[in-house]
């Protein structure tokens, strides 16, 4: 659920402005809070694929393809039947050009998504 900062009609502009300003700050130091947060649990137990996947979400969000590419594939090597991991990587590829990586990935994670639907590895 996201927040919609909006002001009202009949202020000025200098003062809409200002308060669509002060939402886009507070945006930015949210999405640089959430990394900092995900690198200091990654600090400490740097074997989670889950706090990879979720600090490379964030890096997506904020228009970071190549950091989210680097954690993701960190959370592939760390849990290869991550099905999440593999399709938030073939987005972010998609997104930097890598249609046949992107591809890639995209099969890898319905492989997984398939073979554990029928409890196979």
């Amino acid at each position: 659920m996201g927040m919609t900062v909006s002001a009202c009609d009949n202020v000025s502009d200098e003062s809409k402005n200002s308060v669509l300003s002060t939402g886009a700050k507070i945006g930015t130091g949210a999405v640089q809070g959430s990394i900092a947060e995900f690198s200091k649990a990654l600090k400490l137990d740097s074997t989670s694929a889950k706090v990879y996947v979720g600090r490379a979400a964030v890096k997506y969000t904020a228009g970071d393809n190549k950091g989210a590419i680097t954690d993701l594939t960190k959370a592939v090597e760390l849990d290869p039947k991550s099905a999440t991991a593999y399709s938030a990587r073939a987005t972010a590829k998609f997104f930097e050009g890598d249609i046949p990586g992107g591809v890639a990935d995209v099969i890898s994670a319905g492989k997984i998504m398939v073979f554990s639907s029928f409890g196979r590895e």
